[in-house]
């Protein structure tokens, strides 16, 4: 069979080359019997249809020597698969791969590989939206809410927009009521994306005024609140969902708006009804409405309720924002409403809030009275309200802590007013004699309230007085003293040293500082003259001039300044000192601001004992400053202790205006 074939290659070949035929027509000449192809090939897949070679004829012309060539076109028909069934359709797979499209009007979307029900329907053809395939080459996902779901293609058609990806702000998971709607804005009027049919589990993007929000194919939706489900369990917190929430106080059923909860604030109600929230703390009843909140497990953004050592209430003089302890807003209180100043942290005052500890910018508020003066005014209290004055009006308020004690008690200076010029009232260097601290605080009290209101008190514009010559106030120059006589020798560091100062138990006599030192008689009002007396509870000058801490802070603090004044307050006698040996200029001009003092106070001026020697502040103020430095003595002799809280209300009467006298005849220097 191969020697016969070859034969019939060779002729033909030699046939063709007579002729001219080109070479490359050579190899087409011959073909080859269908059993020698089959031989031939080395591999054929299973099922190949086998086509028989073309025949190629090739004619010889009288005008052309090559001749012309013609092709058979040959149709290959391919036979049917028997096992295919009339159920089957094969579909070529589409030339277009979506990724952005538009749908057609009210099309269903369905849960992934079950198409038999749909679950929701777009219903408009105008929005793009992303889309991404499936393995089913008949359908597309398209994610809302991050769920996914399946679109016939036949529904699609290509956009060539590209629509970016919303940012995810809050992430909260909810199921939506069995009827619901997805809006292209919030608001109820605005475009239907998305219709549902049956109650939906979906996750947010972010949460605004009464909506929802979701990503919806990279396009942003909003779902009403009124169609997702939200039932408040007992064990449930509460989210404000809203960007606010009115808040308000109830009282025998009467409904009071106070202010408002801010979005992401988070409380635990005590009971919740159809309509409020209701928080009973504290003897107070709060609600909150549910409209614009939702059930949460987190953590209440309130802390738990501080209680206060010295209970101040404070009145809001404008709309206050409320934080939480980690300095972000939950809520807001009205102008005009009251609060309870529990304590001050990180510059901030707590509050409280809702019944538990909220945090307030002080400067939004003001007082009508914190210092009550007819009980003991304690280093603690005292440094307290001093921070708390200063938080609430540093326009015209400046705290500094000029110095500490023996046993490291600040010692603190609040200027009240903005003038220029200033004066010093200082108290409570003698242990003893706190009751001066109490004058000293409630001159604080009344002239910045007065101030901040601009006010009238005890005659005086107070504003216009104190922002010509402002007050420095010292209203505890020896803490560790009067710590010791308020609260007794368990109180203090120092305790077998007082013991064998003291040979007594009677602490209330004590006049000294910790060490034992007569702060009175520490200061350079010509020292060197002053007495040797033993170290006792009063009375020992120390082993040296300005030897005490408490008496180099004073000096150090008058030395920066240029007080006009010192209005040095002692506590027994009510009497006048003002002489050390001035000149007669100054003598004249002394004697006259005593001589006012007098009048009002009604205590007696001591005249010019011209006894050489002293220790005291004031003294040492005249000689060391040729300012005038009038010691008052605020009540009848009280003895080896404290003045009686008896005299409160006749010392104060005499003496609330001292400070502003000081201030206005400053003025005029």
């Amino acid at each position: 069979m191969k020697k016969k074939s070859f034969q019939l290659f060779a002729s033909s070949i030699a046939f063709l080359l007579a002729l001219n035929v080109p070479v490359a027509y050579l190899n087409t000449v011959h073909a080859a019997p269908v059993e020698q192809q089959q031989e031939d090939n080395e591999e054929v897949e299973i099922g190949e249809a086998v086509v028989p070679q073309e025949v190629i004829t090739i004619e010889k012309t009288s005008d052309k020597v090559e001749p012309e060539i013609q092709e058979k076109q040959t149709s290959v028909e391919t036979p049917e698969n028997p096992e295919t069934t009339e159920e089957e359709t094969i579909v070529e797979s589409p030339e277009v791969i979506y990724t952005y499209v538009t749908v057609n009007e009210d099309s269903l979307l369905f849960e992934p590989n079950n198409t038999t029900k749909a679950l929701l329907q777009l219903n408009d053809s105008s929005t793009i939206y992303h889309v991404n395939r499936t393995d089913n080459v008949n359908w597309y996902e398209l994610s809302i809410g991050h769920s996914t779901y399946w679109i016939a293609r036949e529904n699609l058609s290509e956009a060539n927009i590209e629509v970016v990806k919303p940012e995810v702000k809050k992430t909260v998971s909810f199921t939506t009521k069995k009827s619901f709607k997805i809006f292209n804005e919030p608001s109820t009027n605005s475009t239907v994306l998305a219709a549902g049919t049956q109650a939906t589990k979906l996750k947010t993007i972010n949460i605004v005024d009464n909506y929802f929000v979701v990503n919806i194919g990279n396009q942003t939706g909003y779902i009403a609140f009124k169609d997702v489900e939200l039932s408040f369990k007992s064990t449930d917190k509460v989210e404000i969902a809203n960007k606010s929430v009115t808040l308000y106080t109830v009282t025998n059923s009467k409904f009071k708006k106070i202010g408002t909860l801010k979005k992401g604030a988070i409380f635990k109600p005590t009971k919740t009804t159809s309509k409020y929230h209701y928080i009973k703390k504290s003897g107070k009843q709060y609600a909150v409405p549910i409209a614009g909140t939702m059930p949460t497990k987190k953590a209440s953004s309130l802390s738990t309720l501080k209680s206060a050592t010295y209970p101040i209430t404070l009145y809001a003089e404008k709309a206050s924002a409320v934080y939480d302890q980690n300095g972000i807003k939950i809520g807001s209180l009205n102008k005009g409403q009251t609060v309870h100043l529990k304590g001050i942290s990180k510059g901030h005052g707590i509050i409280e809030y809702l019944g538990q500890s909220g945090y307030v910018d002080l400067t939004n508020y003001y007082h009508k009275n914190i210092v009550n003066p007819t009980k003991n005014v304690t280093y603690k209290a005292y440094s307290y309200y001093v921070k708390v004055f200063a938080k609430l009006y540093p326009e015209f308020t400046s705290l500094e802590k000029i110095g500490e004690s023996v046993e490291g008690r600040a010692i603190y200076a609040l200027r009240v007013g903005n003038g220029k010029k200033e004066i010093l009232v200082d108290a409570a260097i003698h242990a003893r004699e706190h009751m001066t601290t109490n004058v000293v605080m409630e001159m604080i009290d009344n002239y910045s309230y007065s101030y901040n209101k601009k006010t009238s008190f005890a005659g005086y514009n107070v504003r216009q007085t104190l922002d010509t010559t402002s007050i420095w106030f010292v209203p505890m120059i020896n803490p560790d003293g009067v710590t010791l006589v308020q609260n007794g020798i368990n109180s203090m560091a120092n305790k077998n040293l007082i013991k064998k100062i003291n040979k007594s138990s009677k602490y209330k006599r004590w006049k000294a500082n910790a060490r034992g030192v007569d702060l009175n008689r520490n200061f350079d009002g010509e020292w060197k003259y002053v007495p040797f007396k033993p170290k006792t509870y009063k009375g020992y000058k120390g082993p040296r001039v300005f030897s005490e801490p408490e008496a180099q802070a004073l000096k150090a603090f008058v030395e920066r300044h240029k007080f006009k004044s010192d209005i040095s307050y002692h506590s027994s006698g009510q009497i006048l000192y003002w002489f050390n040996f001035q000149n007669s200029a100054n003598y004249k001009r002394d004697l006259a601001l005593t001589r006012q003092i007098s009048r009002v106070t009604g205590y007696s001026i001591i005249p010019p004992l011209y006894a050489r020697g002293s220790g005291s502040s004031a003294d040492w103020f005249i000689m060391s400053q040729k300012k005038p430095g009038i010691t008052v003595e605020i009540a009848p002799y009280a003895g080896e202790g404290p003045v009686s809280h008896r005299h409160w209300n006749n010392v104060w009467k005499k003496n609330k205006s001292i400070g502003l006298l000081a201030s206005k005849e400053a003025s005029k220097r």
